[in-house]
């Protein structure tokens, strides 16, 4: 065939050219040679090294950094077969920027330098943080507290989700076909969710790009490209610079499959989606803490509004083959969702844990103070009964919710992967089916005035 056809997925893979779900990325098969073999992102990144003086390589602003040149070879050959002379070049410069104090605009209106260049030779040291970019978008998000915080995190899942709905729809218009067709409908559908997943941003898009279609006019490619289109444009208004390229350059995919792109950005959002609600419970601790039930129970309805509406998440997610997936995995292998420090912080800041019941790879979080069922335990005798149900009543929502969307992740792995290790070394549909059964408040009843009653 070609050396652009993934040799990985056998006789039954993509066709030469072809784009699309259980295909190539458009970025592989429309890549200009230079890209492909990595010679302009090598020379791009010498003569913005060459420029800078003795004193480090932050003597120039980083936004003159070459991120795209860099961004686009990836992109071409994937991760893991990105251009040696580059990623050792990037190895370097990256030990002599951690040595130099960054000026002061570093990372506001492009990401960290030091960061971002962590991402690029983690070929094999990596892990799941360096595969997603988690430390990026964490360091976005501490630049900001209460609603401007809340906002921003919205923002940032809105936009994963605008460049989903765009590459995608990109891919339908460069070639057509059922699955491609299927999976850029999805992906409408999750922009059109963002009211519910990321509300403080939905609020201020409502209505920006006219009413979304509904199911009957997207079945026409056309009409789903353009209302896509419309839809991309008016979002893109709605989001700052510094996210979008944020965004864009938190996409360096390991292969050069199509549905990788799609797996990155539904990983990314899930984990915005775990950092609001983990600040939800941080927050309803605080308030119940202080005798303010209601104040907590608004917390939890935030954070439980939001797992409700995951389905169409995991509705994107439906479309990932079963043999692209293989591949993914082999490629990705010490990278899993396990070690997702901020999923483990919202387990970890309901009630106390055993560290036993974990994966050997998934991080153990020791946090400061009381859990949300410590501090509701303490509070009892203290709250009017009527608040105790209520707040019961909201926990028990939570749970649901969260458990609905671990058993949806466990029905998916078993219908993509089935019980095949996973690539963390965990027993993959079978370790999910486990610790979806785990409670996020334990000693919480289904009746009762005391937690273990």
């Amino acid at each position: 065939m070609s050396a652009n056809v993934p040799k990985e997925l056998g006789p039954a893979g993509p066709l030469l050219g072809r784009i699309g779900v259980a295909a190539l990325s458009q970025h592989a098969v429309q890549a200009e040679f230079t890209d492909t073999v990595g010679t302009r992102a090598l020379h791009a990144v010498e003569e913005w090294c060459s420029a800078a003086d003795s004193k480090g390589s932050y003597r120039l602003r980083t936004e003159k950094f070459p991120f795209g040149d860099v961004i686009e070879h990836f992109r071409c050959v994937g991760r893991g077969d990105a251009h040696p002379a580059l990623i050792a070049k990037l190895r370097d410069l990256h030990a002599s920027v951690q040595s130099t104090a960054p000026p002061e605009d570093e990372g506001v209106s492009t990401p960290p330098l030091s960061s971002w260049l962590r991402l690029t030779f983690d070929q094999e040291d990596g892990d799941y943080h360096t595969y997603v970019g988690t430390h990026l978008y964490d360091g976005m998000r501490e630049r900001s507290e209460g609603e401007k915080g809340d906002i921003l995190s919205d923002t940032i899942m809105a936009a994963l989700a605008v460049d989903l709905l765009s590459t995608e729809t990109s891919a339908l218009a460069a070639e057509p076909s059922r699955r491609q067709r299927t999976r850029a409908r999805a992906a409408y559908q999750l922009l059109r969710s963002m009211n519910a997943l990321a509300p403080a941003w939905g609020e201020k898009f409502e209505g920006k790009a006219g009413p979304f279609a509904t199911a009957d006019v997207l079945k026409g490619d056309e009409a789903l490209t353009a209302a896509a289109s419309r839809a991309v444009s008016a979002a893109a208004d709605q989001i700052e610079q510094p996210v979008r390229r944020l965004v864009e350059a938190t996409m360096l995919p390991v292969t050069r499959l199509h549905d990788e792109q799609m797996f990155i950005r539904i990983i990314q959002i899930f984990e915005g989606l775990y950092v609001h609600i983990g600040r939800c419970l941080e927050r309803a601790i605080t308030a119940l803490d202080n005798g303010d039930a209601e104040g907590c129970r608004d917390e939890l309805s935030d954070a439980a509004n939001r797992l409700e509406a995951t389905p169409a998440l995991f509705r994107v997610l439906t479309t990932m083959p079963r043999e692209a997936f293989a591949v993914i995995r082999e490629k990705t292998n010490g990278r899993s969702a396990v070690q997702s420090t901020s999923y483990r912080r919202v387990e970890s800041l309901s009630a106390p844990r055993d560290p036993g019941s974990l994966s050997p790879q998934a991080p153990f979080l020791v946090l400061e103070g009381e859990t949300l069922q410590e501090v509701l335990e303490r509070q009892l005798s203290e709250l009017p009964s009527q608040n105790v149900t209520r707040l019961k009543e909201s926990m028990r929502r939570l749970d649901a919710s969260w458990h609905m969307s671990k058993r949806t992740h466990w029905g998916i792995t078993l219908k993509i992967i089935g019980s095949a290790p996973g690539t963390g070394g965990t027993s993959g549909a079978d370790y999910l089916q486990r610790t979806a059964e785990v409670s996020l408040f334990p000693g919480l009843s289904m009746s009762g005035n005391t937690p273990t009653s």
